[in-house]
């Protein structure tokens, strides 16, 4: 049984209306912890397919071709309701093999970043554990109207567990972390070692509003709560006109350095949400396109082979119009602190027009640091927060949420803390 085969099985099925994903996944990982090494190899084949019927969809999806079809006969069976299919893409885009492969994680990887982590903790923080995954993927998408599109992705990621201690007091603290390029390891241990100690000074917010600092790290998560904005057929009441953030700043979604096309087949393209600061566009997948009248964005998304493309993010980002060295962002705090690591995920409710962010950080008087703050929040309306962003830099970086989201550091001209 191979995929022409469950392909004609889909045509008999559903004439014109039907499409087959395939993917195949290797990846290799280093887990260091104590003085030791595990190195697990890790295999995993998948097959899906979509087809509609009687004027709904189906569903089906096996490790193998040969459980695929079975799995398709009992889906037939199953009662939908009535939905559009949509316009499949016919499109073939070239065939993309992955660019040079990224380093191979090295034995001294956890050497390298035990050094970091004490040197920017100033020995109070150690690495307790370093995972690190790369792996390899590859992806096959045929459809009724005559596309045939495979590429080849690589991923590199992994998590990494720190321990500071200070007397008798300890903390602990995991970081994701994802690279696109050859690993940073000063910027991953500033984060660990920031995340472990600053906790350990018991120092409260000596202050209940200011200026507010976000680290690229608590940006990137700040904008990722975000993502129901560019993906409901209903903006939220108070987002009056479009207005999200100031002319200045824009919010992207680019994934064309990781692939050519999307879950369903669509090119990858780049797509402005939010243009001079008014919300300009939206996340579509080949359904939502088919509800609103409007074209794929490319953003139909499979978080798994088991699961059918739905629309989400694929690589989110900030864009800010004057952006600025990060040197010159400090000077510019005259009163305020500067968030350096989450403490819990932001809690966001788009529809309610409400956040709340917990943080550890550092405050800032004057444009220089005066002492760790162990643990603040800061909560209000999101709309007013959002609006509040005055500048960002020019140090943009990605993190995994779990898909690569982008920020510069910002700074937020007023916010209240408790």
């Amino acid at each position: 049984m191979n995929a022409e085969d469950v392909a004609g099985e889909l045509a008999r099925r559903a004439p014109g209306q039907w499409e087959l994903y395939r993917k195949t996944a290797e990846s290799r990982e280093w887990e260091t912890a104590a003085g030791a090494t595990r190195v697990s190899w890790n295999r995993e084949e998948g097959w899906a397919a979509r087809w509609w019927r009687e004027g709904g969809p189906r569903f089906a999806a096996a490790s193998s071709a040969a459980r695929l079809v079975p799995a398709i006969q009992t889906a037939d069976t199953t009662a939908m309701s009535d939905t559009p299919a949509p316009e499949w893409p016919s499109r073939n885009v070239p065939a993309r093999a992955a660019e040079d492969p990224l380093p191979e994680p090295a034995t001294e990887l956890f050497a390298d970043l035990s050094r970091a982590i004490a040197a920017a903790s100033r020995a109070e923080a150690s690495l307790a554990s370093l995972a690190v995954r790369s792996g390899r993927a590859s992806e096959r998408l045929v459809n009724a109207a005559g596309l045939d599109v495979s590429q080849e992705l690589r991923l590199v990621d992994g998590l990494a567990r720190c321990v500071a201690r200070r007397g008798a007091r300890a903390r602990e603290t995991r970081i994701p972390f994802r690279w696109d390029a050859a690993p940073d390891l000063d910027a991953l241990a500033r984060r660990l070692a920031d995340a472990a100690t600053l906790p350990l000074s018991d120092r409260p917010a000596p202050i209940s509003s200011g200026q507010w600092l976000l680290d690229p790290a608590v940006g990137a998560a700040l904008l990722s709560s975000l993502t129901p904005l560019f993906v409901t057929d209903r903006p939220p009441r108070w987002l009056v006109r479009g207005a999200l953030l100031p002319p200045a700043f824009a919010i992207v979604d680019d994934a064309s350095r990781d692939a050519a096309y999307d879950g369903e087949g669509v090119p990858t393209r780049r797509t402005v949400l939010v243009e001079d600061g008014a919300v300009a566009g939206r996340l579509l997948d080949l359904m939502g396109a088919r509800r609103t009248g409007h074209r794929s964005t490319g953003h139909g998304v499979r978080p798994s082979y088991r699961l059918p493309p739905r629309a989400a993010p694929r690589r989110l980002f900030f864009e800010a119009a004057d952006a600025v060295a990060p040197s010159e962002l400090l000077p510019s705090v005259t009163r305020g602190l500067f968030a350096a690591a989450l403490t819990a995920p932001p809690r966001v409710d788009v529809d309610a027009d409400r956040y709340e962010i917990e943080f550890t950080g550092i405050s800032i008087a004057a444009g220089r640091a005066t002492g760790p703050v162990a643990g603040a929040r800061s909560s209000g309306r999101l709309s007013e927060l959002l609006r509040r962003i005055r500048r960002a830099s020019t140090d943009l970086q990605f993190f995994p949420m779990p898909y690569p989201c982008g920020s510069p550091t910002l700074l937020i001209e007023r916010a209240s803390f408790d």
